[in-house]
């Protein structure tokens, strides 16, 4: 396969995402494409997708809401989005209780998010995110303490918790690489849930 020039622009309010952000590119560099990660926080004014064979955006979720500025990105480069393949992950806590009535959320997150910039993405795909106790200040710990305790997931503030399945992301990346390929079809792919 021709290496291509990749870019992975994230949003991160606790710096898992970053992490998984970061895990995708070093999974697409060891398939020998070139990768550019940006944060969208510290985004280059000017930013151009022209340089780029393929993008991957990705955001945590908090409180129901992605970042503004990855909203911002994804509306202002929409239609160049649309012009080569381009993927959407997202981090959400939720995703990886095992509760029937919450599961269904991080995907009506996405569809929202979708729906309201108009971007219709190569692949979607929702990774498990992290709680993080331990870098937590007093007020944001019970609050995710009480989140925590509504869906299912770990309460023991004294310890951290990752629902992340790294050897999913693994595969994310490793599947949208494939998408690069001459042959390779751009048509969007349903939303999958990842804990």
């Amino acid at each position: 396969m021709t290496m291509a020039t990749m870019l992975v622009y994230y949003g991160t309010t606790e710096g898992h995402s970053a992490r998984i952000a970061g895990r995708i590119a070093d999974v697409l560099r060891a398939g020998g494409h070139a990768v550019d990660v940006v944060d969208g926080r510290a985004a280059p004014r000017g930013l151009s997708l022209g340089p780029y064979d393929g993008v991957i955006v990705g955001a945590s979720i908090h409180g129901g809401r992605y970042p503004d500025y990855v909203h911002d990105f994804v509306v202002t480069h929409r239609l160049a989005l649309e012009r080569r393949p381009a993927a959407f992950f997202t981090v959400c806590l939720t995703a990886a209780s095992v509760r029937p009535d919450v599961q269904h959320a991080p995907a009506e997150y996405v569809e929202r998010f979708l729906a309201d910039t108009g971007w219709q993405p190569t692949q979607t795909v929702i990774f498990a995110g992290a709680l993080r106790y331990t870098r937590y200040n007093l007020i944001m710990r019970w609050l995710m303490r009480l989140l925590a305790r509504s869906t299912g997931l770990g309460t023991d503030m004294s310890r951290d918790y990752e629902y992340t399945d790294w050897a999913a992301v693994e595969r994310f990346a490793k599947d949208f690489s494939a998408r690069l390929s001459p042959t390779a079809t751009s048509q969007p792919t349903a939303t999958t849930t990842v804990p």
